[in-house]
């Protein structure tokens, strides 16, 4: 079942950050780091929620198995751009003994219906080129790389 998490779902969702930031640590390193402790954790999603992010949190066996957050980000046109109704897929992670399960594309179908009874048109996420399982899901669910964002390390 995918519920709206709540306040009292914010410990669970934490372990699950975690474990996902954990993935990006080992990746890179000299970005990520996978020590923050649990409160840390909890304040970051609480101060999330606090600013207009979603989590959707799909429940089986009463136990969180996985999360997506997301954000509305609408713009206004620009002097080079038309207005945008798009949404942010922020975060998308399922356990790892739940995975390949379809958790993750239903977590993807319930957060396409939110937005689009918000009168959101669209969504974008940006994925680490290292994460080859969540580039292949959201190709999967009809994305496709716009911008290739480069990065240079210290110089």
């Amino acid at each position: 079942m995918i519920t709206q998490a709540c306040d009292a779902d914010i410990p669970a969702i934490a372990r699950m950050l975690h474990d996902l930031n954990a993935l990006h640590a080992h990746h890179r390193p000299d970005r990520f780091h996978d020590h923050g402790p649990q409160d840390a954790l909890c304040a970051f999603l609480r101060d999330q929620m606090g600013q207009g992010a979603r989590i959707l949190l799909y429940v089986t066996e009463g136990v969180p198995r996985g999360y997506l957050m997301w954000k509305d980000a609408r713009a206004d046109p620009t002097a080079l751009e038309h207005a945008r109704g798009q949404a942010v897929l922020d975060h998308i992670h399922v356990e790892p003994v739940w995975r390949r399960r379809g958790l993750a594309s239903r977590l993807i179908a319930r957060f396409e219906t939110d937005l689009k009874a918000e009168g959101l048109t669209g969504w974008r996420s940006q994925v680490h080129t290292f994460n080859h399982a969540s580039a292949a899901l959201m190709r999967r669910h009809g994305a496709e790389v716009t911008v290739d964002l480069f990065e240079r390390q210290a110089v």
